[in-house]
């Protein structure tokens, strides 16, 4: 009885773990922002000063803009910075930028966080004791000199992804003035053997660049284009254009997707075929064949051969506007193969194409990290210079860097946090935050963003450049010598560039946030080989008896690194809704098989290796995979004690397939935090769906209720949404910019646990049909801002109430927390702050907030509001121009962030508006309408199918 009141009502179940103060003030304190505490060695920023005396120009509540970057995987994430009187409060997509057009991700959004974390390095160490900047320099002059004498014999640099034109030069002139030295990189989920792939066909390695704006059809074979990662963002927003392009009968978008395991891609897929891990090279193979591009066909049966036949029916029928995408965890031959299925079908240059790798490759390729490990455990390095990388964390154990780091005479560790790798380094340097540091990066199609501080460091910092610049022998407190700022440092690398227009260019950079005309130009070079048909078609997979162990990157922490952001780790991973850890994820089948149910611990074997962890159960997953996402298990901060880490069962090679995988119950439970217990629909229409050839004589789905309460007279604007569910990808940006637009705090696992979880937005996961192959969508869930509202009929108090321009407003000061508002409510979208966040906090842990939004206290109920303090900066400039408010000119945080554009706002009194024309479709209908509460935010239905292929007579060739 419990455990069913449990998963039905988890704010009513008893609470079997009790709240730990300690684990809750730590959540708390890492959802706040320790700002204004600079060490006393820092290096101050010429351009970056605090003030006693208000500067001419600065005007106290009116919020100032930068263009700048934040990193993810290496690669610039170009963003609008707003600040109010030199502190950062938020961060939005540049406008400007044409790959992303003002979209976001979460984890770009999130970096806000990261600036303020106070779990930050805010001080060197040396030797695990505290040390100083001073001593640093002292150490590194004596070590360059010794690096003189020898060449740099024996020295070692290892970085992750580096594409920071400045950084690459810098490493270019160490290694030339020490030959000896080598550089090495490391970044866990890579794209390594797409270039293998794109060698093995053009002779060289090459990054692809897509464009699903111009494919008709899409095929992705294992292979998330959509998911979380640096280019999830640009393909999103061209993808959702073709859709939106398919709504409006300008051609088509046809998506088939074959993988293991449900992912963003796979949900929004049109056909979805549930494939192991090696039958998806099988599914390569079978479609080159039927191009005529391998001889001997796999043997495919049932629903894989009827998946495959419809798959390149639509191929054929579109041919130079489809696209097929082998996944980078399949073997080089078959990425290869994929390669030439695209040129078979004439997409080469139209809606695939390839340009010079962005980042800074090492010549060992993917054994890069191999080949240090390799060096270190046989005395061959005695310094190893480790920048903004966490190895330790990040490695397989079976890898045994720690053991290996441990033969290294002098290991320097630079990096935000004093984590695993830098509690086993000789020194660890903190560096910038890139909203605190001047650098140059750049964006995953090349384009260069110059990267200008958002605010004076808060601690004892220095940028990657400076300390590079010190083991240079420049240094900034040593008699005799001088330091180079990172500004500077950075200029340097483009005075070259820009001769006589430097400063002209150099301010305009930083007013757009990137540099025009500096990506690579995308080529189609010409075929070298044409090997990767007959190897591909000779590397038949032997598939292994036991099960297969996916390790994917985790869609809220990625591989770890934003394991200290508490805003990621409470946000609920898009398909499991699991927040604060992770878990062994299996098939509805193998659970049953097997006798196991959410939350049971179980032993993962694989080679004499195990790891213990909770089950959770997902329907869609290919029986016979288990798949564990990266990140957790972290040691120290405030990501310890959460989740597993898999990096424990990987080999050395830091292969994330691995085979021959055992599964044995423990008898015991590991409780999991999730934020949504059922994802069935059960025969209810909250996710609603038509046919493509029903829409033309698709009659309205919002249906008129008639009401015993009078018609209120609304004016005009009066607000409204409309969420299109066609092309939500469920990709979370939404909850994030929510939260960190209205100061919205996190509460631990514990709290989450017991429903208490405080996101005014929230993104919802359904699936119906069949566990085992269901049909899935996502539903973002605001407050629905009722006209004729259950809250405000059953508040005691008035404190939910209505304003004249449509919104449903909650009075805080008026409400007593009776919480009778949210029994009322049926959508489920008002939450109860149940513990005071904010009480002891003191005014420097204010820094972060939004001060156009009330920090709420114990006892009242929050949510939604629209944005209501966007609306009325609006409101106010337009009564000062004397002028109505335009349509678009008043953007929620939510619709903001949107990758896909699914979010629309605006006045739905005038028809002429976007929201109204989106509101006037068919399609349109409002979450439990039946109930006739009248939302104004309401819902376009998915379009979920599409006319049957043409027959193979009439296919165009």
């Amino acid at each position: 009885m419990i455990a069913r009141l449990s998963a039905e009502f988890p704010a009513l179940a008893p609470d079997a773990t009790g709240i730990n103060r300690r684990s809750l003030l730590k959540a708390m304190g890492a959802s706040l922002a320790l700002a204004g505490v600079a060490g006393c060695t820092s290096q101050a920023d010429e351009t970056a000063m605090p003030y006693v005396e208000q500067p001419e120009g600065e005007t106290p509540g009116i919020a100032r803009w930068y263009a700048t970057a934040t990193s993810f995987a290496g690669y610039a994430q170009p963003v609008f910075g707003k600040t109010y009187s030199g502190r950062p409060v938020k961060l939005e997509g540049n406008a400007r930028d044409q790959a992303t057009r003002g979209a976001i991700d979460p984890f770009t959004q999130a970096a806000l966080l990261g600036l303020y974390d106070p779990h930050r390095s805010q001080a060197p160490r040396y030797l695990g004791q505290p040390g100083s900047w001073t001593r640093w320099e002292r150490w590194s002059v004596e070590e360059a000199a010794r690096l003189d004498r020898n060449g740099g014999n024996g020295l070692r640099f290892l970085t992750g992804r580096v594409t920071s034109p400045t950084l690459r030069r810098q490493m270019a002139n160490l290694l030339q003035r020490w030959p000896n030295a080598r550089w090495h990189t490391h970044e866990p989920f890579s794209a390594d053997e797409a270039h293998d792939a794109t060698s093995a066909v053009f002779g060289r390695p090459l990054d692809r660049h897509l464009r699903p704006d111009r494919a008709d059809v899409i095929v992705a074979l294992d292979d998330d284009f959509l998911g979380p990662g640096p280019w999830q963002v640009r393909h999103a927003r061209d993808w959702s254009d073709k859709r939106r392009a398919m709504q409006q009968g300008q051609g088509e978008s046809w998506m088939a997707v074959a993988e293991p395991l449900p992912t963003l891609t796979g949900v929004t897929a049109t056909q979805r075929l549930i494939a192991h891990h090696d039958k998806v090279a099988l599914l390569v193979r079978g479609l080159a064949a039927r191009l005529g591009l391998v001889e001997s066909p796999p043997i495919l049966e049932g629903q894989e051969a009827a998946w495959l036949d419809e798959v390149h029916a639509r191929l054929q029928a579109s041919r130079g506007t489809s696209l097929v995408l082998v996944g980078h965890t399949q073997p080089t031959e078959v990425q290869a193969l994929g390669l030439l299925i695209n040129e078979a079908l004439g997409n080469w240059g139209r809606t695939i194409s390839f340009r010079t790798p962005v980042a800074a490759l090492a010549p060992e390729g993917n054994r890069s990290l191999q080949v240090l490990v390799e060096e270190m455990l046989q005395g061959r390095v005695s310094t190893l210079v480790m920048l903004d990388t966490d190895p330790l964390a990040t490695t397989p154990a079976a890898l045994e860097f720690g053991a290996a780091l441990a033969n290294v005479e002098a290991a320097v560790h630079a990096g935000l946090y004093a984590d695993e790798t830098a509690a086993l380094s000789h020194w660890h340097l903190p560096i910038e935050h890139p909203l605190e540091s001047w650098t140059d990066l750049r964006a995953p199609d090349g384009t260069v963003t110059v990267v200008q501080p958002l605010v004076k460091p808060f601690w004892s910092v220095r940028s990657q450049h400076e300390i590079l610049d010190n083991l240079a022998g420049h240094q900034n407190t040593l008699a005799g010598h001088q330091n180079t700022p990172a500004r500077a440092i950075v200029q340097q690398s483009w005075r070259a560039d820009w001769g006589v227009n430097f400063e002209e260019r150099w301010a305009q950079a930083l007013l757009d946030g990137f540099v025009d005309d500096t990506a690579e130009p995308t080529v189609v070079p010409a075929v070298q080989s044409r090997a990767a048909a007959s190897t591909a078609e000779a590397a038949e997979p032997a598939f292994a008896s036991g099960l297969t162990l996916l390790v994917r990157p985790d869609p809220t922490i990625w591989d770890g690194r934003y394991s200290e952001i508490a805003w990621l780790q409470e946000l609920p991973k898009p398909i499991t809704k699991i927040t604060w850890g992770n878990a062994v994820l299996v098939s509805p089948a193998l659970a049953a098989d097997r006798g196991l149910a959410n939350e049971d611990a179980v032993e993962v074997l694989v080679d004499g290796r195990s790891l213990r962890g909770p089950v959770w159960i997902v329907p869609g997953q290919d029986p016979a995979t288990v798949v564990i996402f990266a990140g957790g298990g972290r040691s120290g901060g405030l990501a310890e004690g959460y989740g597993i880490d898999p990096m424990q069962l990987l080999p050395a090679n830091g292969k994330t397939v691995v085979s021959g995988v055992e599964l044995r119950p423990t008898g015991e439970q590991m409780p999991v935090a999730t934020t949504q217990p059922h994802h069935a629909m059960h025969g209810h229409d909250f996710v609603r769906s038509v046919k493509r050839e029903d829409l033309p004589d698709l009659e309205p789905m919002l249906e008129e209720h008639p009401s015993f309460y009078p018609e209120p007279d609304w004016s005009s604007p009066s607000w409204g949404m409309a969420i299109d569910l066609d092309v939500c990808i469920g990709c979370n940006a939404c909850v994030i910019a929510c939260q960190s637009e209205n100061n919205i705090p996190v509460v631990g696992k514990e709290l989450v646990a017991q429903g208490r979880e405080m996101h005014w937005l929230r993104v919802d996961h359904y699936h119906e049909g069949p566990v085992q192959e269901p049909d899935m969508a996502f539903q973002p869930v605001p407050c629905m801002h009722c006209e004729q509202a259950p809250c405000e009929m059953g508040c005691p108090v008035n404190a939910a109430v209505h304003s004249y321009d449509g919104l449903n407003l909650q009075v805080y000061n008026r409400c007593i927390g009776t919480r009778t508002c949210s029994s009322f409510c049926p959508y489920k979208v008002r939450r109860f702050n149940w513990f005071d966040f904010t009480q002891e906090d003191p005014e420097s842990l204010q820094a972060m907030r939004n001060p156009e939004v009330t920090v709420r206290q114990r006892g009242v109920m929050e949510k939604c509001t629209y944005c209501i303090q966007r609306i009325a900066n609006t409101r106010i400039e337009a009564q000062k121009e004397g002028r109505p408010i335009a349509d678009g000119e008043v953007v929620t945080a939510c619709q903001a962030a949107c990758p896909t554009t699914a979010i629309t706002f605006g006045n739905v009194l005038d028809p002429d508006t976007v929201v109204s024309r989106q509101k006037a479709q068919a399609r349109n209908y409002a979450l439990l309408g039946e109930l006739n509460t009248r939302p104004r935010t309401t819902y376009l239905a998915k379009i979920s199918d599409r006319a049957e292929p043409a027959p193979p007579s009439e296919i165009k060739s």
